[in-house]
């Protein structure tokens, strides 16, 4: 018994420094983190419900909640025995659609079972935050009997003096429950999606025809023939990304070359995807825009681009408007204003000139407003780049409303699938680069990435790569920034857009974290924490 007591305090005791080593602090609260939003037609919750209700139905009226958690550490479903028990739970910020890992709340059943994935009791003193130290807790991890994945975890929670020996296997059994629902909804979900992709491979009459689930892959001959490893994870990083909900690509490389339009659809809520892949006969659609996105050279149209640093803003107007001057506000650096101001202005006075101003978003409200005035009387065709039209300010943006048109430049990181033919043309372009060969979980690692710079960052991966390995295969092992300890992209609809809120703050303040904190109306340390969460470098 003595072993087992030592072994369980040096889990709480690693528990606690990896909270620590993570930035938390055990005055801080919950509500230093974001809620997101919770699918309640998920598979688990599906599987979850009716074993949630019996416990429900035990524990009504005691001092107890039962609290589910998702693969994600996010609380999905909580269940209180008291309104009493609710009031004190909620206080701490315990609510549905909170992420429970150790980074955001430390030591406790929901976060340290999702970090250990093993059964876990935490009693009393030896949670990390002090809110939470009125509580004991048991928590165990939902695995699933096919792929042996954590699905979520189930958790206990009550008030340290109302400790109960049955509790810990009642939770056992419940979890045994959840694990067999999960099982026989796999079944069911399996046998829907085979029939949705027998009856689409019968459609389509042999052309290419895909389905893919967590626990499955299914393709017909010629989808066999025309598809591997690599473009295997392209589809599923497509059909994951938010961005594409309507369920259609009109054009997307595959590793062979080949161009085809891709085309989703979802039998049913968790039954997996079925996909359609119709490869593009030569000419019948220009490039895809993932790299460079094209525009057409109209003189009588100016433009402007924007979009996030390392998107391709430089190369976009290189190919609008190659003969054109070019100006970069980054210039007013180290020249002097004035002279910079004319410059622009002799140029923009010339009916037969082209001029192309970048990185607009850095002048001074007082010299995007001069600016706008000239770009109002311009006789020479402009173009301007900036940062995203969303971070602009109202100078900045009055700027941009001089253009009669505006090329938005998406981040790399919504627009996953797009990774491999970058990097085959990346690899292209270096020396020996074309006798080189990633590997497809290279590939797959390379998807995972969040990317901050962009194309700029994933190019200058593949050189640095490409450089230090010149012969054999380029695995996950040779790869630099994806292995480097940065956090899963996969966010939530909420953390998605507290990350997009905060570089885009970061970058309008020039870096400064204190205004940006203000601006976003949170505190330094609470910054801080978001950025090291979200996987923001600055």
């Amino acid at each position: 018994m003595e072993n087992t007591v030592e072994l369980v305090r040096e889990q709480i005791a690693q528990s606690w420094n990896r909270a620590r080593l993570s930035g938390l602090d055990p005055s801080d609260t919950l509500e230093n983190f974001s809620v997101s939003e919770v699918d309640r037609r998920s598979r688990l919750l599906s599987a979850a419900d009716p074993v949630l209700d019996r416990m429900d139905s035990v524990l009504r009226g005691s001092r107890y909640c039962v609290i589910l958690a998702d693969r994600e550490a996010k609380l999905v479903d909580i269940r209180f025995g008291t309104d009493a028990v609710r009031t004190l739970v909620e206080s701490t910020g315990t609510v549905v659609g909170r992420t429970f890992t150790e980074n955001t709340s430390g030591t406790n059943s929901i976060a340290t079972v999702y970090e250990l994935r093993k059964p876990v009791s935490v009693r009393g003193e030896e949670h990390f935050m002090e809110s939470m130290k009125m509580f004991s807790c048991y928590g165990y991890p939902i695995v699933h009997p096919i792929t042996r994945r954590i699905e979520g975890v189930l958790d206990i929670t009550f008030l340290e003096p109302d400790d109960n020996p049955l509790l810990e296997p009642m939770l056992g059994n419940a979890v045994s429950d959840i694990q067999d629902r999960l099982f026989e909804e796999t079944r069911w979900s399996e046998q829907l999606l085979f029939g949705a992709f027998q009856r689409a491979s019968a459609r389509r009459r042999g052309a290419p025809a895909v389905a893919i689930a967590d626990e499955m892959f299914l393709e017909n001959t010629s989808a066999g023939t025309l598809l591997d490893a690599v473009d295997h994870a392209a589809l599923r990083a497509l059909t994951d990304d938010p961005m594409h909900r309507q369920g259609v690509v009109r054009s997307m490389t595959l590793s062979s070359g080949v161009r085809a339009t891709v085309r989703w659809e979802r039998p049913a809520s968790g039954a997996g995807i079925v996909i359609e892949i119709d490869p593009l006969r030569e000419g019948s659609c220009s490039r895809p825009a993932a790299p460079l996105i094209r525009a057409e050279k109209k003189r009588g149209a100016t433009v402007s681009v924007s979009g996030e640093p390392g998107s391709g803003r430089t190369t976009v107007l290189s190919d609008l408007a190659a003969d054109a001057k070019f100006f970069d506000a980054v210039d007013l650096v180290t020249r002097d204003t004035t002279e910079w101001m004319t410059l622009v202005g002799a140029a923009l006075a010339d009916p037969d000139g082209a001029v192309v101003i970048e990185h607009v978003h850095l002048l001074t409200p007082i010299i995007a407003r001069s600016l706008y005035v000239q770009l109002e009387s311009a006789a020479a065709w402009f173009a301007l780049s900036s940062s995203p039209t969303s971070a602009a300010s109202a100078e900045h943006r009055q700027l941009l409303t001089a253009c009669s048109s505006t090329i938005e430049l998406s981040p790399l990181r919504t627009r996953r699938h797009e990774i491999p033919g970058l990097v085959r043309t990346f690899l292209a372009q270096v020396p020996g680069g074309p006798d080189r060969r990633i590997t497809a979980a290279a590939m797959t690692a390379l998807m995972g990435y969040d990317w901050p710079g962009n194309l700029t960052e994933l190019r200058s991966e593949v050189t640095e790569v490409a450089a230090t390995r010149s012969v054999g295969d380029i695995t996950p092992r040779d790869l630099i920034r994806p292995t480097s300890g940065a956090p899963s992209t996969c966010l939530g609809t909420l953390d998605a857009a507290m990350r997009e809120a905060i570089v885009r703050e970061l970058e309008r303040h020039g870096g400064n974290k204190r205004t940006t904190a203000e601006k976003l109306g949170i505190s330094r340390t609470t910054l801080y924490k978001r950025m090291k969460d979200l996987g923001i470098v600055g």
